[in-house]
């Protein structure tokens, strides 16, 4: 108790009753201090020699640096190093998010044996961090600025077929002005989706804000740098179309936006929360279900002004903004190839290496291939030879009127069954049409079975139906049938000869089974 600082308020009433002779019990009892109290600033005021009513009189910082401005203690060698190494061990900690006090303590000790124990320079680094964590309080202009920023942990899509989880990337951007914010997944944050989703906000916000500002990152950085930062081609051309300037944060200075860091953390709260338990089999459910969230997120209204972000944006932003250009922006890629005889050009990432068709004429010649997130465009010259919409699954995309004629029977006859080939048979001729089911009847492989089919047909084209039906009628007693015999009938123009006993079929005798005896085994 005696040694606790009394009130200054309290202290100059006690001695102004002290100079009109009030006794200390009375005085105690009145301003709820402790007789040691008063006796200890009794002892101050009189080793001073200043009289009480004098005391009673002042102000009270005249007060306090009379009694209570303590000795000030001749700083020790220990503090006097440590405060030189305070700056980088901060800065150090800033910069290398793994890195410890603990460890900064084991290396401080090898130079200073004698220097401060782990609490203590833990103490120290504190104290210094919260001296020099300050913040400027930015003012924002209605309409004047957006600012752009990823959100550092991911969201996921479920692969239906195999239950993988494919991570995705979440742009969000903000109004700062009226608070009013955007988020959008990707599949990766690559330029094409990124200037793709800054597109997108733009639309969703309705105008184009002055300035549009983020960090440096290399999506449309060439050139980092505090003063004359270097924006790349395909951010300079973003800008124009917008109308809009690029801004740049200092490097490592996430502070320069603070409101889009901030709601970064707000769309955790409320949007990564509300789906943790929510399985997305697509990009596009994924993005539909934070649209819906986001727009809850800008309609709620705040506990303080009972006004929403929309409201706030609404009534204040919205006619601040820039007018929107009639399509928005989007970025695209341009590589020039030689088509090769698969007459296919390859666009996108290993993960996602997808083929497209060009029609087959084109083979060796030089063509443009143009893509962005929606189609892909070939070019010869001016003229656009192939249209496609842009898929993100590795595989092929192959039109039918881009392939040669060969190549598009042969893709259709993968399709055909066995109800197809007897349809076909059965128009050549009855003779053909048995000659057909006894090849889809015996032991073989179905594809086997179908090659065969395919075979047999075929014939038609070099030789006709008729020779082909006759060909058939000449085998019909036989017991097996294949395309080599009917190819070598035609070739030999036996189909022509007259009727002779077919030797081909099985003598009938006791000696000879045949093929039934053996059905049951």
């Amino acid at each position: 108790m005696a040694n606790r600082t009394l009130n200054m308020v309290k202290l100059k009433r006690a001695f102004q009753m002290l100079s009109a002779s009030t006794p200390q019990r009375e005085i105690c009892a009145q301003l709820h201090i402790g007789r040691g109290v008063l006796n200890r600033y009794k002892k101050l005021a009189d080793e001073a020699k200043v009289d009480y009513g004098t005391i009673g009189r002042m102000s009270e910082g005249q007060i306090h640096s009379l009694l209570q401005s303590p000795p000030t203690p001749k700083p020790s060698e220990q503090k006097n190093e440590l405060k030189e190494l305070l700056p980088d061990y901060a800065e150090d900690l800033a910069r290398h998010r793994h890195l410890t006090i603990q460890l900064l303590h084991e290396e401080y000790l090898k130079e200073h044996p004698n220097g401060y124990a782990y609490t203590q320079l833990k103490k120290h680094i504190r104290d210094y961090q919260y001296a020099n964590n300050l913040s400027y309080h930015n003012t924002y202009i209605s309409g004047c600025e957006m600012q752009i920023d990823f959100a550092g942990d991911k969201l996921y899509v479920t692969d239906r077929k195999s239950q993988e989880h494919i991570p995705v990337v979440v742009l969000c951007c903000m109004l700062p002005f009226s608070g009013m914010g955007y988020a959008k997944a990707m599949y990766h944050a690559s330029m094409e989706y990124f200037f793709s989703g800054l597109s997108d906000a733009i639309t969703y916000f309705g105008g184009c804000p002055e300035v549009c500002k983020s960090d440096n990152m290399t999506q449309w950085m060439k050139k980092s740098d505090r003063y004359e930062p270097t924006f790349n081609n395909a951010a300079l051309e973003w800008s124009s179309y917008y109308n809009t300037t690029l801004e740049a944060c200092r490097v490592r200075k996430p502070r320069d936006k603070g409101p889009v860091e901030g709601i970064v953390y707000k769309f955790y709260q409320f949007i990564y929360a509300a789906i943790r338990h929510e399985v997305f089999h697509s990009l596009d459910e994924l993005n539909s279900r934070i649209f819906e969230l986001t727009d809850k997120f800008n309609d709620r209204p705040s506990r303080t002004t009972g006004k929403s972000r929309r409201s706030v944006f609404e009534a204040e932003e919205q006619g601040c903004l820039g007018p929107l250009p009639i399509t928005p922006f989007r970025f695209r890629y341009r590589k020039e190839v030689k088509l090769t005889g698969d007459y296919h050009v390859t666009v996108g990432r290993l993960e996602e290496r997808h083929l497209y068709s060009v029609p087959y004429i084109y083979v060796g010649q030089r063509v443009t291939v143009v893509w962005d997130t929606e189609t892909v465009e070939v070019y010869l010259n001016t003229q656009r030879i192939a249209l496609h919409k842009r898929s993100f699954i590795a595989g092929r995309s192959t039109e039918d009127a881009h392939m040669p004629e060969n190549h598009l029977e042969y893709q259709h006859s993968k399709g055909r069954n066995a109800a197809f080939y007897l349809e076909e048979a059965e128009v050549i001729g009855m003779y053909t049409l048995k000659a057909v089911e006894k090849v889809l009847a015996s032991p073989k492989y179905v594809s086997h079975a179908y090659r065969s089919c395919e075979g047999i047909l075929s014939l038609r084209k070099k030789y006709g139906k008729e020779r082909l039906e006759n060909a058939c009628k000449r085998v019909s007693e036989s017991g097996t049938v294949t395309y080599s015999m009917l190819k070598n009938i035609l070739q030999n123009n036996l189909d022509k000869a007259e009727n002779r006993p077919n030797v081909c079929c099985i003598p009938t005798n006791e000696y000879v089974r045949g093929a039934e005896a053996f059905s049951n085994i």
